[in-house]
C-alpha cells in the first residue's frame, strides 16, 4: 500500500459504513423484476438513474419497492417496517415508520443532451462533436444539487406524509460532474454536512460510476455504502468494455428487467492515443 495510501485510510477513521455482497446486488437486479410489474419498470426515466435508484435502494434495504412510479405519486415507495432500526436511521432518516417514500432527482447539465445529440448524429452518418467537463470536488457536487434538493422537498411534501421517512435520492452523471475524489475507495469523510429541508429524513448520493452516500437527518452523518465480499473464494463479477462494477449490474438488471434503450450511466472508457500536429498542444 502506497503512503497516500495510507494517508488517505487515515482521514478516514470514524467514517461510517454499510456494506452488502456482490450476491445482494446481484439479487436485487432479478427480485425487481420478479416482483415489480414490467409496465411501473418501464415508466424509470433512464436519463434520470431512476432505474439506477431503484436497483441500488433495493440492494442496500434488501427489499423491493411496493410501488415504483405510479402516476401522482413518488418514485419509489418501500415498506420497511421489518426492517431493523439501525437500518431505518441510518438509511432512512428515521425510526418507527413503516413506509419510506423516494423522490429521485438528476442534477442537470449538458451531458445528456450531448449524448442524445451523439445519437443523431451517428444515425445521419455524421461523427460525435465533443462534451467538455470542469473537474469539482465532491461537495461541490452536493452543492449543485441544491435546486433538486428543494425540488424533491417540495414533491415529497405534496406527495408523501410526515409519517413515513421521506428520502432525496440524488443521481450526478460522471460526465457532468466529473469530481476529484473519484478513484478514493471513500468519500464520504470529504463531505460537508448538508442542511436539508424539513421535508427530507435522509438524502442519497450517488455520485456516478461508482460512489454512493447517505446523510442521515436523525444520525446527523455521511453512511458510505459499499459493495464487496470479505470471503476469500468469492471473486469480483466478470465486467467487460471497461466499465465500473456497478454499471455491469446496471446491465444486469435492464437486461433481465427488459428494459430497452441506451442509458446515458452505461458506458465505458478507455484510453487511445491521439496524434498531435502542427503546433497542437
Amino acid at each position: 500500500m502506497s503512503d497516500d495510501s495510507t494517508k488517505s485510510f487515515d482521514e478516514a477513521i470514524g467514517t461510517h459504513i454499510r456494506a452488502i455482497t456482490y450476491d445482494v446486488m446481484d439479487w436485487a437486479t432479478e427480485a425487481l423484476p420478479a416482483h415489480v410489474s414490467a409496465d411501473d419498470l418501464k415508466k424509470l426515466k433512464l436519463a434520470a438513474g431512476e432505474h439506477l435508484a431503484a436497483m441500488l435502494t433495493t440492494a442496500y434495504l434488501g427489499i423491493v419497492p411496493v410501488a415504483a412510479d405510479v402516476r401522482g405519486g413518488v418514485d419509489l415507495v418501500y415498506r420497511v417496517a421489518d426492517l431493523d432500526s439501525g437500518a431505518l436511521s441510518s438509511l432512512l432518516g428515521r425510526n418507527g415508520v413503516e413506509f419510506a417514500d423516494f423522490e429521485v432527482k438528476s442534477i442537470p447539465r449538458g451531458f445528456r443532451e450531448h449524448d442524445a445529440a451523439i445519437s443523431r448524429a451517428l444515425k445521419g452518418g455524421e461523427g460525435p462533436g465533443t462534451h467538455l467537463a470542469t473537474v469539482v470536488s465532491a461537495n461541490d457536487v452536493v452543492e449543485a444539487a441544491r435546486p433538486m434538493i428543494d425540488k424533491a422537498a417540495k414533491q415529497l411534501r405534496e406527495k408523501s406524509s410526515p409519517d413515513r421517512a421521506r428520502v432525496a435520492f440524488i443521481m450526478s452523471h460522471f460526465f457532468d460532474w466529473p469530481y476529484t475524489e473519484c478513484l478514493d475507495l471513500l468519500i464520504a469523510h470529504t463531505l460537508n454536512a448538508p442542511t436539508l429541508p424539513d421535508e427530507i429524513d435522509a438524502m442519497w448520493v450517488f455520485f456516478a460510476p461508482s460512489h454512493l452516500v447517505v446523510w442521515s437527518a436523525v444520525e446527523q452523518h455521511w453512511t458510505q455504502l459499499l459493495l464487496g465480499s470479505l470471503k476469500e473464494d468469492s471473486a469480483v463479477p466478470e465486467i467487460d468494455f471497461d466499465m465500473e462494477l456497478l454499471q455491469h449490474y446496471e446491465g444486469l438488471f435492464l437486461e433481465r428487467a427488459g428494459i430497452e434503450g441506451p442509458s446515458p450511466f452505461y458506458y465505458g472508457i478507455k484510453t487511445v492515443e491521439v496524434e498531435t500536429t502542427g503546433n497542437s498542444e
